[in-house]
């Protein structure tokens, strides 16, 4: 007889059911169905109101679900550090786009059906928290430079405050700047933007 798995618990039937509302929600916005939801969950549609007290309160959930850093530490982590700095840092950066992007389009699909996402609170309590994500993700790339720290010319903490803010800029919708690789935006970051006197040039005749 083959084993039953172990039932979820609270938690884990919670998160499932927010991961499977993401997609939807960016995809639908608020007009998404708990029927829907619940087919992509496998669930009962009852089950989610035995987790949720309503469906604000799931998409609430969801919308600040889609904030929260965890997966994108887990995939920082899984980084190959054998790889030279460079590859690195772009491989983190790819990363960083992708979770942004996310975020953006749902932010975007929510304003678009006329119902945007409430701004954060400003509460001490909040603004701790949310300077603490931000703490943790810049130590998981300073983790990702790693010896090659003597690399830089200016602090870990500050280089990884550009590169925060270069990958931000790369990808925002409002800013409607050219579209920039991870690639490209770490070779600038690191080597500067000047022509190097090893670039191919048509020598003078």
């Amino acid at each position: 007889m083959t084993p039953r798995a172990p039932a979820m618990t609270p938690d884990d039937r919670r998160a499932s059911i927010i991961a499977a509302t993401l997609p939807l929600l960016r995809e639908k916005g608020r007009a998404v169905s708990t029927k829907e939801i619940a087919k992509a969950a496998g669930i009962a549609e009852g089950t989610i109101f035995r987790v949720f007290e309503s469906k604000d309160a799931l998409l609430e959930a969801t919308v600040h679900g889609a904030f929260d850093n965890t997966a994108l530490l887990v995939e920082l982590a899984d980084v190959d550090r054998e790889l030279p700095l460079p590859e690195r840092l772009a491989a983190a950066v790819t990363l960083m786009q992708a979770h942004l992007r996310g975020v953006f389009a749902l932010m975007t699909v929510l304003a678009s059906t006329g119902q945007p996402m409430r701004p954060p609170k400003h509460d001490d309590a909040a603004h701790r928290r949310r300077e603490e994500a931000t703490a943790e993700l810049d130590r998981a790339f300073v983790d990702l430079i790693g010896d090659d720290v003597d690399q830089l010319r200016v602090s870990p903490t500050t280089f990884i405050g550009y590169l925060r803010m270069l990958t931000l800029s790369s990808v925002h919708p409002m800013l409607g700047g050219e579209a920039t690789s991870a690639d490209d935006l770490v070779d600038v970051l690191l080597e500067g933007a000047r022509q190097r006197p090893t670039s191919t040039r048509k020598k003078k005749a």
